[in-house]
Order: C-alpha cells, then sequence, then structure tokens
C-alpha cells in the first residue's frame, strides 16, 4: 500500500485531499498543528472510508522545531513515503505577522516551511515518489521581486500571499530540475476559486459563497498530480475552465518563472530555512 503525507489535512482541501488518497487505496499520513482538528479529521476519514488506512501526526510549519519534530516521529512510526503533499498554508491575514523563524507569515509557512520539511523527508522517499506542492491562480498577481512580501510599515495582505503561492510554485519546479528523474517527480497543482475556510475581505467571502467550487471539487488536480503516476514531472494542473472551475488540467506557468528565477527562489529558500538538497 503507498503512502502519502497530507499536510494541513485537518480540513478544506487538505481534507479532501486526504480522503480522496485514502479512497484510491493509500495510507495516509495527516499533519496538523492541532492534534484535536487532527484527530477529528481522522475519525471523520474513518467513517466516510471505513477501510481506509490513516493516522494523525502533528506539524505546525511557523517553527522550525516543530518540522524537526515531526521528521523525528515520521522516522520512527513508519516506512518510506510514496507521495508528499505540500498543502498546508497560511491563508490572508489582515496585519503583519511573522513565523518563529523570523520571516514574513505567509512566505514563512507556505514557502520556507514546505521547502524545509521536504528537505528533510527526501532521504525517506522510496524507490518511486512524488512531491506535490499546492500553489494558487493568484501566483501569477506576486509582486515581480521574488522571496517575501511586505513588512510591519508596508504590508498588502495580498501581495504577501501571492508571493508565497509563487514560490511553491517555482519550488516544484526547481526540484524537478535537481532532482527529477525515472523514480521521482516534483509536480505542482492549484484549486482554481474554491471554497476553504473562511478568509479574506468581506467581498472575498461574499463571491466565494456563491461562485466557488467546493473543497472536494477544488481538490481533484491535486489528487490527480498525487495519483496519476503517468504525469510527468513538472506538470503543473488546475481547474480545467479557466483555470478556476472544473475537472483537471494543464495550468498555465507564470512567464516570470524563468530557469533563473527558479534558481534564485530556490537560493531564497536554502538561506531562509537553513536547509538545503541532501540526499
Amino acid at each position: 500500500m503507498p503512502l502519502a503525507i497530507v499536510t494541513g489535512a485537518n480540513t478544506g482541501l487538505g481534507f479532501e485531499t486526504a480522503l480522496g488518497l485514502a479512497s484510491k487505496g493509500f495510507e495516509v499520513v495527516l499533519t496538523s498543528r492541532s492534534s484535536q482538528k487532527g484527530n477529528a479529521a481522522l475519525e471523520a476519514i474513518r467513517t466516510l472510508t471505513p477501510e481506509a488506512k490513516v493516522s494523525m501526526l502533528e506539524l505546525d510549519l511557523s517553527s522550525m522545531k516543530s518540522i524537526e519534530n515531526f521528521g523525528s516521529s515520521y522516522r520512527s512510526r513508519y516506512g518510506n513515503w510514496d507521495v508528499l503533499v505540500n498543502n498546508a498554508g497560511a491563508k490572508i491575514l489582515k496585519t503583519y505577522a511573522e513565523t518563529e523563524f523570523g520571516v514574513e507569515y505567509h512566505f514563512g509557512v507556505n514557502a520556507v516551511g514546505h521547502f524545509a520539511l521536504t528537505m528533510d523527508l527526501l532521504k525517506l522517499r522510496s524507490n518511486s515518489s512524488r512531491v506535490v506542492s499546492v500553489a494558487s491562480i493568484i501566483a501569477r498577481f506576486a509582486p515581480s521581486k521574488l522571496g517575501p512580501a511586505g513588512s510591519r510599515e508596508n504590508y498588502q495582505p495580498g501581495a504577501s500571499y501571492s508571493a508565497s503561492k509563487l514560490s511553491n510554485l517555482a519550488f516544484a519546479l526547481e526540484l524537478q530540475n535537481r532532482l527529477g528523474s525515472s523514480s521521482f517527480s516534483s509536480l505542482a497543482a492549484h484549486p482554481g476559486f474554491a471554497r476553504a475556510e473562511p478568509y479574506g475581505p468581506k467581498a472575498t467571502r461574499f463571491f466565494e459563497s456563491f461562485l466557488a467550487q467546493s473543497a472536494k471539487a477544488g481538490a481533484r488536480p491535486i489528487i490527480e498530480a498525487a495519483s496519476n503516476a503517468n504525469l510527468p514531472g513538472g506538470s503543473y494542473l488546475g481547474p480545467k475552465f479557466l483555470e478556476l472551475w472544473g475537472d483537471s488540467a494543464a495550468a498555465k506557468i507564470p512567464s516570470i518563472l524563468t530557469p533563473a528565477a527558479l534558481r534564485e527562489n530556490w537560493k531564497i529558500l536554502e538561506d531562509l530555512s537553513g536547509k538545503d538538497l541532501a540526499v
């Protein structure tokens, strides 16, 4: 039975991704910042899919200590993993904040935290494995300067969030460039306009209430990227219609992500995490 790790699997897209993979015969390790919420998600998946083999480990991507503890806990309890889905993330925050390791919160959690986690876990991958990084359609609206966006003095929530999601996509593509082979692949996916936990300004929540597709529908490209062995490394999936709704299809990679930009983003993530690719 292949094993998949899904970060941020206690709710929304992460929960639907974990449920979908469990339904496809994967053993799934859920992660959650809250053991209470994680265990609740665990029981929900077991109720919906009684034959599922699922378990949960705590993980807070805003803390390097938590990331390293997760790696230790995983090594002591499980064998090699087959799929790592980097889904967890900070939603759009109204005010500026930083992670425990001193990086703007969106970029720190969504990009740096997942980079650090992946670097720690790569040595535990199976002989045929893949990493799926969850990006966003708004990555195409990110600031042109790579890296964390915003400061206490000059903070724009949308810019900070979109910068982190552009980094997720760039990381996925560069990981494929550096490590892609017949036995390893790195892919990315985004959910389009999908309902998750309520966040953002009232206008966003208003339009989301009747225009957004469900979290279950939004998870389809992520599940496809994680489970379809025929997809080549470097693939980027999103919803079919305007990249907002519908079944999975190829998504557009922003033109800003040149080979040089991919390498620059990687260096930023290395510097901010203190981790590098050692496999």
